[in-house]
């Protein structure tokens, strides 16, 4: 079973509720040519903004905390088993892998679904599955001897709960997670908003029409130490706080460069990266050629406010939304911008990287051949 970590979407885009992002977009830098000087940008607009600027929203109205029940049921059945996963070449780590992957498969579901997800655990110690960012019952929440019973070798739970809110959320084993996150048990999980409200809490403050996604990538980020498994870590095990320190593999979607996927796009498409980091440590994307618009992508419910940049620091267990204009064609990367974090060992070039590929690419036959990247583009 294959990871479904890239979606094509034709509707409009769910991306920014309160900032009119479609006026932004006009304003940015979107230059036929590099060379080409940033017009000024606009001063961004808020609808809905509350009397005070700086408070927050309040989550637990009943407003936020309600949903509409869409009527219809995502079931899923997750299996946790031993793996022998390749990262690279001939570079390979044991794992545990949702349904023999790493990252787990992606999970969608519409804001007001019935969400059922079966969990066996096929391993010979404890696991849980807690739904990072989702608002479950609190039994339904997935710590371990706190609000369940870990599910033992050979047992199946069984969750369920109401999908809410809307956004980019991911899974991922709370059982000894510093262990258990870094044997790989995590994956994407995203909640789309539902269509009578859009990314907003009323319809005033529903997704701007002007703005339309044309492709969108799930992108994974997390790091390894093979020398664990080949014990040449220093009597470092695996979890334990000094292995912060000792990362010489560094991943997106489970691969090192250059079997990172590829991020294939097309000239004049607005092209949106929902980024995720599952490791421990902070890292920093830079795209190469673009500029593009960022926002928290963690919950759609919640006031958003957008920036433009061209690297962006995400932490762990954080989600960004990355959007930018495909108006440069060409080769570009994309890329952690800590050097260490762009080598497999210590040799470059490696790990958190991957490249922006245009499939119009004018300069294509001057260019040298990629290679042994994981991921097609989407047609």
């Amino acid at each position: 079973m294959s990871t479904q970590i890239v979606t094509r979407r034709t509707r409009w885009g769910p991306v920014l509720a309160v900032v009119g992002l479609a006026t932004l977009l006009a304003g940015v830098a979107w230059a036929q040519s590099p060379e080409v000087d940033a017009p000024k940008q606009p001063i961004p607009v808020f609808k809905n903004v509350p009397v005070n600027p700086y408070s927050m929203p309040d989550l637990t109205s009943q407003q936020n905390l309600s949903v509409k029940h869409t009527g219809k049921i995502q079931e899923y059945s997750l299996t946790i088993e031993p793996i022998r996963w390749k990262i690279v070449g001939n570079v390979y780590m044991n794992q545990w892998g949702f349904n023999g992957q790493v990252p787990g498969p992606l999970l969608e579901a519409t804001e007001g679904d019935l969400v059922r997800i079966s969990v066996k655990n096929n391993t010979t110690v404890n696991h849980t599955l807690h739904a990072h960012g989702i608002w479950t019952p609190t039994v339904m929440d997935g710590v371990p001897d706190m609000t369940q019973k870990p599910i033992a070798p050979g047992e199946t739970f069984v969750y369920e709960f109401i999908a809410k809110p809307a956004g980019f959320h991911w899974y991922h084993c709370h059982v000894n997670a510093a262990e258990h996150l870094e044997m790989g048990l995590y994956g994407g999980f995203i909640v789309h908003p539902a269509p009578e409200t859009g990314l907003g809490t009323t319809k005033e403050q529903a997704v701007d029409p002007a703005l339309k996604i044309d492709r969108e990538y799930i992108l994974i980020a997390d790091e390894m130490d093979t020398r664990i498994e080949e014990g040449k870590a220093g009597g470092v095990g695996l979890g334990h706080p000094r292995m912060i320190g000792n990362f010489n593999y560094f991943t997106i979607n489970g691969k090192a460069f250059p079997e990172t996927p590829m991020i294939y796009v097309r000239e004049g498409e607005t092209v949106r990266i929902r980024l995720l980091n599952v490791g421990s440590v902070v890292h920093s994307f830079h795209l190469h050629g673009h500029t593009f618009a960022t926002s928290s992508a963690e919950c759609d419910r919640c006031p958003r406010t957008w920036e433009y940049r061209d690297v962006i620091n995400i932490s762990p267990a954080q989600r960004l939304d990355i959007v930018f204009k495909a108006n440069n064609p060409g080769r570009w990367m994309f890329h952690c911008h800590i050097p260490p974090h762009v080598t497999n060992d210590g040799v470059y070039p490696g790990g958190m990287m991957s490249m922006v590929e245009y499939e119009n690419n004018p300069y294509l036959k001057f260019l040298p051949p990629m290679e042994g990247h994981g991921m097609q583009h989407s047609k």
